[in-house]
């Protein structure tokens, strides 16, 4: 069980460091780009000529709803609310990666102490009850795989935790934002 529960804590290790370096709010929400659109765009006209950076999620939702100009605010909305969804769905890439581990990897250390105690117990059947050191050490022994499993899952809970939540609250700012440049193009909806 120790070669899973490796891989467990491999892909855990690396999916957290991607999804920090992902998740951060200059990402979503770079401060200067955000003050120059909402100080500078008036009408589309002036965010079409302020042309967002592609390289932050606000940016890439409101070139895409620009790009549906002229339309109805409808039609605006619905591209707007189309490119949100995907660049939270992109945000949450990995994360269900993590929730398996969080359930997995104490599972993992679960069978890994039973298989253990198995092996233990045929042991003391074949060599006779009188070796308690045998006994206690090989108990101690399957029990490294639930500590292991428990060691992987918890962190994996935690940064699950941490970054859901993350997304959660850059959905909110985004549909915060996204309203914001949709009653300056259309004041009177």
């Amino acid at each position: 069980m120790m070669i899973p529960l490796g891989g467990c804590s491999l892909i855990m290790v690396v999916i957290i460091i991607e999804r920090a370096w992902i998740l951060r709010a200059s990402n979503f929400f770079p401060f200067q780009e955000m003050e120059r659109l909402r100080n500078h765009a008036k009408t589309a006209d002036d965010l079409h000529s302020l042309q967002p950076a592609l390289n932050h999620a606000i940016g890439r939702i409101l070139s895409y709803g620009l790009n549906s100009l002229p339309a109805s605010s409808d039609r605006f909305r619905e591209a707007i609310e189309d490119q949100a969804r995907r660049e939270l769905h992109y945000a949450e890439r990995g994360l269900v990666f993590l929730e398996i581990i969080v359930g997995v990897a104490p599972l993992l250390g679960l069978l890994g102490t039973a298989l253990g105690m198995i092996d233990v117990f045929a042991n003391i059947a074949i060599e006779g009850p009188g070796r308690a050191e045998a006994l206690s050490q090989g108990i101690a022994e399957a029990l490294i795989t639930t500590v292991l499993g428990l060691a992987i899952g918890i962190p994996a809970l935690i940064a699950h935790t941490l970054f859901s939540h993350r997304v959660e609250s850059f959905g909110l700012r985004i549909e915060q934002e996204m309203l914001f440049f949709y009653h300056k193009l259309y004041p009177h909806e």
